[in-house]
């Protein structure tokens, strides 16, 4: 059961990254095309990027945030 949680929420994700990632930063939209569309982990994309795990970790969550906020304010 939480796999398909996880996989609704996933699918919703890369849906409104497809919808809204022009609104993006290009930092944001390269780690969450990496995290969402090549399904890289947090340390894959932190070393891909040569970034700190930690710094990575933040842009995806500023960035799922950023999403869901458009999404809201868009009234989808």
């Amino acid at each position: 059961m939480n796999n398909n949680n996880e996989l609704d929420e996933r699918t919703h994700y890369i849906n409104l990254y497809e919808k809204l990632k022009n609104f993006l930063s290009q930092a944001q939209k390269q780690i969450l095309y990496l995290y969402f569309i090549e399904d890289l982990s947090i340390t894959e994309i932190a070393n891909e990027l040569a970034l700190t795990r930690s710094a990575v970790f933040d842009a995806l969550k500023k960035g799922k945030k950023k999403l869901l906020d458009l999404n809201a304010k868009l009234g989808n």
